[in-house]
């Protein structure tokens, strides 16, 4: 598929430069797929992780939103 861009010429060169790389279509690649891959670890179901990690007991998320730790 071929797409016109207009791409921030600094933004382009400072993603480029993090990731090492040159060609226009190679850096839009990357950034498509870690932006699906990031988006589907968000939406994943928290009741996912049930017996799969473990919570100490004397964790209080209560305390934690209210800054009292």
């Amino acid at each position: 598929m071929q797409t016109v861009l207009n791409v921030n010429d600094k933004l382009f060169q400072e993603a480029a430069n993090l990731l090492a790389v040159q060609n226009p279509n190679q850096l839009i690649g990357i950034a498509l797929t870690e932006l699906i891959k990031n988006h589907q670890i968000k939406k994943r179901d928290v009741r996912e992780l049930v017996g799969k990690i473990k919570i100490d007991p004397d964790y209080d998320y209560k305390k934690l939103r209210c800054g009292a730790l």
